[in-house]
């Protein structure tokens, strides 16, 4: 890549906003949903891209999925996925503008988010349904557990970056992930839930 690429005050050349639409999970005690939304809307405004919640910051009876009360293991994902669908599908909205679903729950993984990405053709592990995301309460004090996993939905990629303090980095104990590179902006920028 450039130099140019790796350029952290580039900004979106456009209008754009970042389109969610929040589930919660019963299962999902520590409330720290609002720290990670302002952290995402900081970072992403800081490089011209807007916030577009739905249906809003605050839990609702709506849009709370009711799952056992315990982390949910691999193989339930999909189903969270499905319920969530169930209780809003953007695509019978009138705009049919795609939004990134994103999940407050508890889950079985070593990490406190994470994005549950397309299944590539041919194989049995993924998701039948474009990237979604997981959010865990249990944050440890890390902020950008969801700008992080908007970056991982936005490429469909696993994939992680060896550069202390971005977005895309996968110890943000060692130093805050607090850079967006020009390349994770446009990739950003062009992803299915960016309008």
């Amino acid at each position: 890549m450039a130099s140019s690429d790796w350029d952290p005050s580039f900004k979106n050349p456009g209008l754009a906003k970042a389109r969610l639409t929040l589930f919660w999970a019963s299962n999902y005690k520590l409330n720290t949903a609002k720290t990670v939304l302002d952290y995402a809307e900081k970072l992403l405004g800081e490089h011209n891209i807007g916030f577009d919640v739905y249906p809003g910051r605050v839990r609702t009876d709506k849009h709370t999925i009711e799952v056992p009360d315990r982390p949910l293991l691999p193989e339930e994902y999909n189903d969270l996925r499905l319920k969530a669908g169930a209780i809003f599908d953007d695509q019978k909205t009138p705009d049919k503008r795609q939004r990134l679903p994103v999940i407050f729950c508890e889950f079985k993984d070593t990490g406190m988010g994470l994005t549950v990405l397309t299944r590539p053709p041919g194989t049995t592990t993924g998701s039948p349904w474009l990237p979604y995301c997981l959010v865990s309460g249990a944050i440890a004090n890390d902020e950008s557990v969801l700008i992080h996993e908007i970056g991982h939905a936005a490429t469909n990629s696993p994939n992680h970056l060896p550069q202390l303090g971005n977005i895309m980095h996968e110890a943000p104990a060692k130093q805050k992930r607090t850079i967006i590179v020009k390349t994770q902006v446009q990739a950003i920028a062009r992803s299915y839930f960016v309008r």
